[in-house]
Protein backbone atom coordinates (compact mmCIF):
# COMPACT_ATOMS: atom_id res chain seq x y z
CA UNK A 1 0.00 0.00 0.00
CA UNK A 2 2.86 2.36 0.85
CA UNK A 3 4.64 1.63 -2.42
CA UNK A 4 1.47 2.25 -4.43
CA UNK A 5 1.01 5.58 -2.69
CA UNK A 6 4.57 6.64 -3.44
CA UNK A 7 4.14 5.67 -7.07
CA UNK A 8 0.85 7.56 -7.27
CA UNK A 9 2.41 10.70 -5.76
CA UNK A 10 5.35 10.38 -8.15
CA UNK A 11 3.01 10.08 -11.10
CA UNK A 12 1.04 13.14 -10.01
CA UNK A 13 4.23 15.20 -9.60
CA UNK A 14 5.42 14.12 -13.03
CA UNK A 15 2.13 15.14 -14.57
CA UNK A 16 2.15 18.46 -12.75
CA UNK A 17 5.72 19.15 -13.88
CA UNK A 18 4.88 18.23 -17.44
CA UNK A 19 1.84 20.49 -17.25
CA UNK A 20 3.87 23.40 -15.94
CA UNK A 21 6.45 22.93 -18.69
CA UNK A 22 3.67 22.83 -21.28
CA UNK A 23 2.12 26.02 -19.87
CA UNK A 24 5.52 27.73 -19.76
CA UNK A 25 6.32 26.76 -23.34
CA UNK A 26 2.87 27.83 -24.47
CA UNK A 27 3.26 31.33 -23.07
CA UNK A 28 6.89 31.97 -24.05
CA UNK A 29 6.23 30.73 -27.59
CA UNK A 30 2.81 32.26 -28.06
CA UNK A 31 2.68 35.00 -30.75
CA UNK A 32 0.23 36.81 -28.47
CA UNK A 33 3.17 37.83 -26.27
CA UNK A 34 5.52 38.91 -29.07
CA UNK A 35 6.68 42.52 -28.82
CA UNK A 36 4.31 44.93 -30.55
CA UNK A 37 4.53 48.03 -28.37
CA UNK A 38 8.06 49.38 -27.81
CA UNK A 39 8.92 52.59 -26.00
CA UNK A 40 12.50 53.88 -25.87
CA UNK A 41 13.19 57.08 -23.97
CA UNK A 42 16.32 59.09 -23.15
CA UNK A 43 18.04 58.43 -26.46
CA UNK A 44 19.39 61.37 -28.41
CA UNK A 45 22.65 60.16 -29.92
CA UNK A 46 21.56 56.55 -30.36
CA UNK A 47 18.56 55.71 -32.55
CA UNK A 48 15.73 53.52 -31.26
CA UNK A 49 16.74 50.79 -33.71
CA UNK A 50 20.31 50.85 -32.37
CA UNK A 51 19.13 50.65 -28.76
CA UNK A 52 16.92 47.66 -29.56
CA UNK A 53 19.73 45.89 -31.40
CA UNK A 54 22.07 46.40 -28.46
CA UNK A 55 19.41 45.05 -26.06
CA UNK A 56 18.79 42.03 -28.30
CA UNK A 57 15.11 42.83 -28.88
CA UNK A 58 13.21 42.57 -32.15
CA UNK A 59 9.66 41.96 -33.36
CA UNK A 60 10.01 38.23 -32.74
CA UNK A 61 10.97 38.66 -29.09
CA UNK A 62 8.52 37.16 -26.62
CA UNK A 63 8.28 39.51 -23.66
CA UNK A 64 7.88 36.63 -21.23
CA UNK A 65 10.98 34.90 -22.56
CA UNK A 66 13.02 38.11 -22.47
CA UNK A 67 15.59 38.19 -19.65
CA UNK A 68 15.35 41.78 -18.41
CA UNK A 69 18.61 41.60 -16.48
CA UNK A 70 20.53 40.36 -19.52
CA UNK A 71 19.00 43.05 -21.74
CA UNK A 72 20.03 45.74 -19.26
CA UNK A 73 23.59 44.40 -19.03
CA UNK A 74 23.85 44.47 -22.82
CA UNK A 75 22.77 48.10 -22.84
CA UNK A 76 25.23 49.08 -20.11
CA UNK A 77 28.05 47.50 -22.12
CA UNK A 78 27.54 50.23 -24.75
CA UNK A 79 29.93 53.11 -23.85
CA UNK A 80 27.42 55.82 -24.80
CA UNK A 81 24.83 54.48 -22.32
CA UNK A 82 25.43 55.58 -18.73
CA UNK A 83 22.37 53.86 -17.23
CA UNK A 84 19.39 51.83 -18.42
CA UNK A 85 16.21 50.15 -17.23
CA UNK A 86 14.17 47.56 -19.11
CA UNK A 87 10.63 46.58 -18.14
CA UNK A 88 7.79 44.60 -19.69
CA UNK A 89 4.13 45.50 -19.98
CA UNK A 90 1.75 42.55 -20.45
CA UNK A 91 0.70 41.42 -22.99
CA UNK A 92 3.10 42.82 -25.61
CA UNK A 93 4.90 45.95 -24.38
CA UNK A 94 8.56 46.67 -23.67
CA UNK A 95 9.80 49.91 -22.16
CA UNK A 96 13.47 50.90 -22.26
CA UNK A 97 14.70 54.04 -20.51
CA UNK A 98 18.34 55.00 -21.01
CA UNK A 99 20.55 57.84 -19.87
CA UNK A 100 23.23 58.67 -22.38
CA UNK A 101 26.68 59.96 -21.54
CA UNK A 102 27.29 63.70 -21.89
CA UNK A 103 30.86 64.13 -23.12
CA UNK A 104 32.62 67.17 -21.69
CA UNK A 105 35.92 67.12 -23.58
CA UNK A 106 38.22 65.05 -25.77
CA UNK A 107 41.40 63.96 -24.01
CA UNK A 108 44.33 63.63 -26.42
CA UNK A 109 47.32 61.70 -25.11
CA UNK A 110 50.91 62.03 -26.27
CA UNK A 111 50.93 58.56 -27.82
CA UNK A 112 48.12 59.45 -30.22
CA UNK A 113 45.31 57.84 -28.23
CA UNK A 114 42.22 59.90 -27.49
CA UNK A 115 39.40 59.44 -24.98
CA UNK A 116 36.13 61.11 -24.08
CA UNK A 117 35.29 62.00 -20.50
CA UNK A 118 31.97 63.11 -19.04
CA UNK A 119 30.69 65.84 -16.72
CA UNK A 120 31.83 63.82 -13.70
CA UNK A 121 35.38 63.60 -15.03
CA UNK A 122 35.05 59.89 -15.83
CA UNK A 123 36.65 58.57 -19.00
CA UNK A 124 33.91 56.49 -20.62
CA UNK A 125 35.16 55.57 -24.09
CA UNK A 126 38.06 55.65 -26.48
CA UNK A 127 37.56 58.35 -29.12
CA UNK A 128 37.36 56.79 -32.56
CA UNK A 129 37.44 58.80 -35.78
CA UNK A 130 35.51 62.04 -35.33
CA UNK A 131 34.25 61.22 -31.82
CA UNK A 132 34.25 64.47 -29.87
CA UNK A 133 35.61 66.47 -32.79
CA UNK A 134 33.60 69.53 -31.70
CA UNK A 135 34.52 69.25 -28.03
CA UNK A 136 37.35 71.11 -26.31
CA UNK A 137 40.58 69.17 -26.70
CA UNK A 138 42.68 68.51 -23.60
CA UNK A 139 46.40 68.05 -24.19
CA UNK A 140 49.48 67.57 -22.03
CA UNK A 141 48.17 64.88 -19.66
CA UNK A 142 49.74 61.45 -19.17
CA UNK A 143 48.04 58.16 -18.16
CA UNK A 144 49.02 58.74 -14.52
CA UNK A 145 46.87 61.89 -14.53
CA UNK A 146 43.68 60.04 -15.39
CA UNK A 147 41.17 59.68 -12.53
CA UNK A 148 41.12 56.40 -10.61
CA UNK A 149 38.12 55.46 -8.48
CA UNK A 150 38.90 55.78 -4.78
CA UNK A 151 41.99 57.94 -5.30
CA UNK A 152 42.26 61.75 -5.38
CA UNK A 153 42.57 63.33 -8.81
CA UNK A 154 45.93 64.74 -9.90
CA UNK A 155 46.44 68.50 -9.74
CA UNK A 156 46.49 68.84 -13.52
CA UNK A 157 43.24 66.91 -13.95
CA UNK A 158 41.55 68.91 -11.18
CA UNK A 159 42.64 72.07 -12.96
CA UNK A 160 41.18 70.85 -16.26
CA UNK A 161 37.85 69.96 -14.65
CA UNK A 162 37.66 73.29 -12.81
CA UNK A 163 38.24 75.26 -16.02
CA UNK A 164 35.77 73.20 -18.06
CA UNK A 165 33.04 73.55 -15.45
CA UNK A 166 33.64 77.29 -15.18
CA UNK A 167 33.54 77.55 -18.99
CA UNK A 168 30.05 76.04 -18.96
CA UNK A 169 28.73 78.65 -16.54
CA UNK A 170 26.44 81.35 -17.86
CA UNK A 171 28.32 84.34 -19.29
CA UNK A 172 31.69 82.74 -18.57
CA UNK A 173 34.56 84.63 -20.27
CA UNK A 174 36.03 81.24 -21.19
CA UNK A 175 32.87 80.57 -23.26
CA UNK A 176 32.68 76.77 -23.52
CA UNK A 177 31.25 76.78 -27.10
CA UNK A 178 34.33 78.69 -28.29
CA UNK A 179 36.87 76.87 -26.11
CA UNK A 180 39.06 75.04 -28.62
CA UNK A 181 41.59 73.35 -26.34
CA UNK A 182 43.32 73.42 -22.97
CA UNK A 183 47.04 72.76 -22.97
CA UNK A 184 48.33 71.54 -19.62
CA UNK A 185 51.93 71.83 -18.45
CA UNK A 186 52.73 70.37 -15.06
CA UNK A 187 55.28 73.13 -14.46
CA UNK A 188 53.34 76.25 -15.53
CA UNK A 189 49.73 75.01 -15.56
CA UNK A 190 46.91 75.62 -18.03
CA UNK A 191 46.71 77.61 -21.24
CA UNK A 192 43.25 77.91 -22.82
CA UNK A 193 42.96 78.47 -26.57
CA UNK A 194 39.78 80.26 -27.56
CA UNK A 195 37.88 81.38 -30.63
CA UNK A 196 38.57 81.16 -34.33
CA UNK A 197 41.84 83.09 -33.93
CA UNK A 198 43.04 80.54 -31.33
CA UNK A 199 43.75 83.27 -28.75
CA UNK A 200 45.90 81.86 -25.94
CA UNK A 201 44.93 82.67 -22.36
CA UNK A 202 47.63 81.63 -19.89
CA UNK A 203 45.93 80.68 -16.62
CA UNK A 204 48.56 78.64 -14.76
CA UNK A 205 47.41 76.88 -11.59
CA UNK A 206 44.79 78.09 -9.12
CA UNK A 207 42.90 81.34 -8.49
CA UNK A 208 40.76 80.59 -11.52
CA UNK A 209 37.78 82.59 -10.25
CA UNK A 210 39.91 85.69 -9.85
CA UNK A 211 41.59 85.15 -13.20
CA UNK A 212 38.25 84.70 -14.97
CA UNK A 213 37.00 87.91 -13.35
CA UNK A 214 40.09 89.71 -14.70
CA UNK A 215 39.51 88.14 -18.13
CA UNK A 216 35.89 89.32 -18.10
CA UNK A 217 37.05 92.86 -17.32
CA UNK A 218 39.64 92.69 -20.09
CA UNK A 219 37.15 91.41 -22.66
CA UNK A 220 34.82 94.29 -21.82
CA UNK A 221 37.71 96.67 -22.53
CA UNK A 222 38.42 94.86 -25.81
CA UNK A 223 34.98 95.81 -27.06
CA UNK A 224 35.86 99.47 -26.59
CA UNK A 225 39.51 99.35 -27.62
CA UNK A 226 40.28 98.00 -31.10
CA UNK A 227 43.95 97.69 -30.30
CA UNK A 228 43.30 95.35 -27.37
CA UNK A 229 40.94 93.36 -29.59
CA UNK A 230 44.07 92.26 -31.50
CA UNK A 231 45.30 90.37 -28.45
CA UNK A 232 46.90 87.08 -29.41
CA UNK A 233 48.17 86.00 -25.99
CA UNK A 234 46.74 87.02 -22.62
CA UNK A 235 49.01 86.22 -19.69
CA UNK A 236 47.03 85.83 -16.45
CA UNK A 237 49.63 83.91 -14.46
CA UNK A 238 49.73 86.89 -12.09
CA UNK A 239 46.16 88.12 -11.69
CA UNK A 240 47.44 91.53 -10.59
CA UNK A 241 49.58 92.04 -13.71
CA UNK A 242 47.91 91.13 -17.00
CA UNK A 243 50.27 91.05 -19.96
CA UNK A 244 48.83 91.09 -23.47
CA UNK A 245 50.67 90.22 -26.66
CA UNK A 246 49.05 91.82 -29.69
CA UNK A 247 48.84 90.30 -33.13
CA UNK A 248 50.82 92.28 -35.77
CA UNK A 249 48.78 95.01 -37.44
CA UNK A 250 51.41 96.47 -39.76
CA UNK A 251 51.96 99.56 -37.65
CA UNK A 252 55.09 100.31 -35.59
CA UNK A 253 55.16 100.19 -31.81
CA UNK A 254 55.26 97.71 -28.99
CA UNK A 255 53.32 94.48 -29.38
CA UNK A 256 52.95 94.03 -25.61
CA UNK A 257 50.57 95.75 -23.24
CA UNK A 258 50.19 95.61 -19.48
CA UNK A 259 46.76 96.16 -17.93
Amino acid sequence: MGTARVLAVGSILTLVSAGLIFVHDFFVQSPQFCVRDIQVTGNRRLSQATVLTIAGIDSQTNILALNLTTARKRLLAEPWIADATVSRKIPSGITIAIREEHPLARLEMGDGQAFLFNLDGRVFKRAVGTDGARLPRIQGLCPADLPVHGKPDSEVFRSVMTLLRMAREKDSPLAYPGLRRIQMDREIGATAHMGENDRAVKLGFGLYREKCAALRYLMARMKRDRRLARSQVIDLYDVNRIVITLAPAGDPGSDREEV
